[in-house]
């Protein structure tokens, strides 16, 4: 039988070393294997935020743009939207983080509205066929918003992670009193610029598909308060900085040529394909460290 076996040569007496089995071994250049080292370490340090950031869903920016589009959705319902999504489970169902399936009941409970309000919003998501009945459960249109495995439904790059922890705490945070911390319409910003996000460096901006941070074209924040029907961008920046997921800021304010634009937390919602840079983390980080100081 022929041996097809590769032979190490001794570079410098040309004596035969070893030999490698092509079906056992491989080889590559060094090139090839700095490569292959760095995709490793890129996959383990998005292996590493994942698992810090909690699991998530994935959702559709050109469905999330229909909806603010839309005559008929307001923005509290954008909001209530993320917020049920995130009971999404694996076989596209509503259901709580034990499996059982969330009722039509259930589903206004977690809401926390009135009954009025709740069969408006309820009616619109059927009409829509973002929620579709199924027997006495729920099924979430996956052209919105889906769990799990993204092969044969769309590719990573055109999804934004969707974190379900932080988007519940964010709903469901409540003041020492036991009222609701932000009503629906003040967490409507951080769902609605979500199409804006850079892939790279979570900045709202014009182009987020380019790939270099220099050729960003970033929304200036009066830019921002035009793009989300508000009329005081001072007022705006404010209420964005006041939103904080536990005690940490969802909205960070940086000025450039003396113009200010935000970056949203990509603890929240995240588009890249890699792990967020970790001084991008470290900023919201110093902030959060700052404002416990009594420095903000």
């Amino acid at each position: 039988m022929e041996n097809n076996n590769h032979l190490i040569y001794n570079p410098n007496t040309g004596e035969i070393v070893g030999e490698l089995n092509p079906e056992e071994h491989y080889l590559r250049s060094r090139k090839q294997d700095a490569f292959v080292k760095n995709n490793e370490k890129a996959k383990a340090a998005f292996e590493e935020f994942n698992a810090e950031s909690g699991k998530f869903i994935w959702s559709y920016p050109e469905k999330i743009m229909f909806l603010i589009n839309s005559p008929e959705f307001t923005k509290a319902d954008l909001t209530m939207i993320f917020y049920l999504a995130t009971y999404v489970n694996g076989t596209g169902y509503l259901s709580f983080d034990n499996g059982i399936k969330l009722s039509k009941a259930s589903i206004r409970e977690r809401l926390g509205i009135s009954r009025n309000a709740y069969s408006k919003f309820f009616n619109k998501l059927i009409n829509h066929q973002i929620l579709i009945p199924s027997a006495d459960a729920y099924k979430w249109n996956e052209k919105f918003n889906f769990y799990g495995k993204t092969k044969g439904k769309a590719k990573p790059k055109m999804l934004v992670r969707t974190y379900i922890r932080q988007i519940r705490e964010l709903y469901e945070a409540v003041t020492e009193k036991g009222k609701r911390k932000y009503s629906a319409i003040a967490l409507y910003p951080i769902f609605a610029l979500v199409p804006y996000l850079h892939h790279s460096s979570n900045i709202i901006c014009k182009n987020p598909e380019v790939n270099h941070v220099e050729d960003i074209d970033y929304y200036t924040l009066s830019e921002i308060a035009t793009l989300l029907d508000l009329t005081n961008s001072k007022k705006m920046s404010q209420s964005l900085s006041s939103i904080l997921l536990n005690g940490q800021t969802a909205f960070i304010k940086v000025e450039s040529k003396n113009e200010k634009y935000l970056k949203l937390n990509p603890r929240i919602f995240w588009n890249g394909t890699s792990a967020p840079d970790r001084n991008l983390l470290a900023e919201f980080d110093m902030i959060n460290k700052n404002r416990d100081k009594g420095n903000i």
